[in-house]
């Protein structure tokens, strides 16, 4: 019965990638013009719009590219300011295009990782139900506690999202992106997460890349409190380790093969 409810599960996971992906190519030939027709005055779209061509790989792309500017900013983006400002005013009829099948990838990813936890768990509790060896012992606590470390990291930035990110936002007014990220993204629980995200990925930014990209934040970000920067940081970096950390002992317990 187990076994079936994983199968299912995963056929889910993947139905939804599918749907995702299968949404995004028919955007990128039904309404991909008009998308870009948007962006007329935009010299990256335009670009883009030549680099990748209009092979279906290429198209989709090209839709991809317009999601993340209607989207949480990447690190690259930050440096096209004329393209994701008038993606603010982007049509609501052709944002949904590009958002559901953002969101269904999203579902997707989320599923995959709640299902990975639980089938880890499970393994553990077989493991730990049978005679283990020292080294499988040490594996195990360290898996456990990379995984608590990453648990409460993200508990501590969910607070944080709530409590605390309105008095660091009030510290960056005149940051375009902190306003911009605070319109699109919104008050939900993913979107207070990624303004907070960007915020932490901001304060570790050097001056000269802020100078290109965001040069109204560096005044708010020199004058930011250190204990609301280690409301930021420490976080951040816990979960960072402990994902690594996670990576590395799973790695080398296949290397080793410590749960043959």
């Amino acid at each position: 019965m187990i076994d079936l409810i994983d199968r299912c599960s995963w056929a889910v996971i993947v139905l939804l990638v599918c749907l995702s992906q299968a949404i995004t190519l028919f955007a990128a030939y039904a309404y991909l013009e008009r998308m870009e027709a948007h962006f007329i005055a935009c010299d990256f779209v335009g670009k883009e719009r030549k680099r990748l061509g209009n092979s279906p790989f290429g198209r989709i792309k090209r839709v991809r590219q317009l999601a993340a500017l209607t989207g949480r900013v990447s690190y690259p983006l930050m440096l096209e300011r004329h393209a994701v400002m008038p993606a603010e005013r982007f049509p609501k009829n052709l944002e949904q295009w590009l958002s559901v099948p953002r969101r269904l990838m999203r579902i997707a990813w989320t599923g995959a990782v709640l299902l990975g936890l639980w089938l880890a768990v499970a393994r553990l509790t077989t493991v730990l139900s049978t005679p283990a060896s020292d080294l499988q012992l040490l594996c195990l606590a360290g898996l456990i506690a990379c995984g608590a470390i990453a648990v409460a990291a993200l508990f501590v930035r969910t607070w944080v999202s709530f409590f605390k990110l309105a008095e660091i936002e009030s510290f960056l007014e005149q940051s375009y992106f902190v306003g911009r990220n605070r319109r699109v993204l919104g008050d939900s629980v993913y979107g207070r997460a990624c303004r907070l995200y960007h915020i932490a990925f901001v304060v570790l930014l050097d001056d000269d890349f802020l100078q290109q990209s965001d040069p109204d934040a560096i005044a708010g970000i020199n004058d930011l409190p250190l204990r609301l920067r280690r409301w930021l940081i420490i976080p951040a970096r816990l979960f960072g380790y402990s994902c690594a950390g996670f990576v590395a002992i799973c790695s080398v317990a296949m290397i080793l093969r410590v749960f043959a």
